[in-house]
C-alpha cells in the first residue's frame, strides 16, 4: 500500500503540495468533517464544551494566521507556497501523514473539546480557502466577493492579509491592506 501511495504522491516529501492527486485533497473533506463530528458526539456534555470548542476555533484562526506568515512566508515552505501565490487555481495538497501529525500534537496538547474546535477551524479554513480559489463568486454575496479581492491582495503583494478565515489577526498584528 505505501508504494501505491508513493507512486500516487500521496507520500511525497518535496512538498506533496502541488505534485499530490486531487483525491488527497478531497479527503480532508471527509476525514476531518467525520472526527469532528464524532468527537463532538462522544464528548459533548455542556455548555462549556461548546464554549471549549469555539475557543478552539478561535485558537486555529490564531495559529493558522502565524503558520501562514511565518512558516509559509518565512522559514520552510517559502518557495512552495509562492507556487500557490503563482497557480491559485491550483489544489494544495500536503503528504498524507502531514495534516495528521499535525493534529496527533494539538491533540495530545488541547483539551478533547478545545482540539474539536481546532479540527473545525481546519474545515472552515479548508472550505473558505477552497472557495475563495476554485468557485465562481459572481453569484454570491458581495462580502464574499469583497473578501476574496481582500486575500487576493495578499497573493499580489507579499507581507500583508495573511488570515485566510478571519482577518482579525491581521488588524492585530498590523498586516491588514485594503484591497
Amino acid at each position: 500500500m505505501l508504494a501505491r501511495l508513493r507512486a500516487m504522491g500521496a507520500l511525497a516529501l518535496h512538498g506533496g503540495a502541488f505534485a499530490s492527486p486531487n483525491w488527497l485533497y478531497w479527503l480532508d473533506y471527509a476525514t476531518y468533517p467525520a472526527l469532528a463530528i464524532w468527537l463532538a458526539m462522544t464528548d459533548c456534555r455542556s455548555l462549556s464544551w461548546i464554549a471549549a470548542a469555539f475557543a478552539g476555533l478561535m485558537l486555529f484562526t490564531f495559529v493558522e494566521y502565524w503558520a501562514h506568515r511565518l512558516l509559509l512566508h518565512r522559514i520552510l515552505y517559502h518557495q512552495r507556497h509562492q507556487r500557490h501565490h503563482t497557480h491559485p487555481a491550483e489544489y494544495v495538497v500536503f503528504p498524507i501523514w502531514y495534516l495528521p501529525a499535525i493534529f496527533a500534537a494539538f491533540f495530545v496538547a488541547l483539551p478533547l473539546a478545545v482540539f474539536t474546535g481546532f479540527i473545525v477551524g481546519y474545515i472552515w479554513f479548508h472550505s473558505w480557502h477552497h472557495v475563495l480559489h476554485h468557485v465562481d463568486l459572481t453569484r454570491w454575496p458581495r462580502f464574499v466577493q469583497r473578501y476574496a479581492l481582500w486575500h487576493f491582495e495578499h497573493h499580489r503583494i507579499d507581507g500583508c492579509n495573511f488570515g485566510i478565515t478571519v482577518p482579525v489577526w491581521d488588524f492585530v498584528f498590523r498586516s491588514y491592506r485594503r484591497a
